[in-house]
């Protein structure tokens, strides 16, 4: 008794496996560059709320610092000089002026939290982009578990 397995179509699977990664990888440059724009702008939508001078909503961008065959990687970030500041705010300081009068300064947020807008926006665009490629490697008949 003999016994064999007979596969037809297996050079059409090789290739299909052989395109996966570059299909895969196309699909979720742009998930991944659309994250990163998406939370550019809503952390510029929240810093227009407090408009002044522009630099700090106009100091937000977005840049691309990795760029492989099947990979790429965007940065938000914000040369503004005040978003730390904006962000986190700082402590109450006063001084007595020389008439008396006490001059509070320093207390971005007065008795309020700070905000710390731009960490909860990457948060929040982080975990919707890792769900979207959760979804693309599900579609391409991958077992995923856990979650983001």
């Amino acid at each position: 008794m003999t016994s064999g397995v007979t596969w037809t179509g297996m050079e059409e699977l090789k290739e299909a496996l052989s395109r996966l990664p570059q299909e895969l990888a196309g699909e979720s440059t742009g998930i991944v560059e659309g994250a990163a724009n998406g939370a550019a702008v809503a952390v510029k939508q929240v810093y227009g709320q407090h408009r002044v001078s522009g630099r700090l909503q106009d100091g937000v961008y977005v840049s691309q610092f990795l760029k492989g065959k099947f990979f790429h990687g965007f940065l938000v970030k914000s040369s503004s000089p005040i978003a730390w500041l904006f962000d986190h705010g700082s402590q109450t300081r006063q001084y007595v002026t020389e008439s008396g009068a006490i001059h509070k300064t320093g207390a971005m947020w007065e008795k309020r939290p700070p905000t710390h807008i731009f960490v909860k926006t990457m948060i929040r665009f982080r975990r919707g982009m890792y769900e979207e490629l959760k979804g693309v490697l599900v579609r391409a008949g991958l077992l995923v578990s856990g979650d983001a």
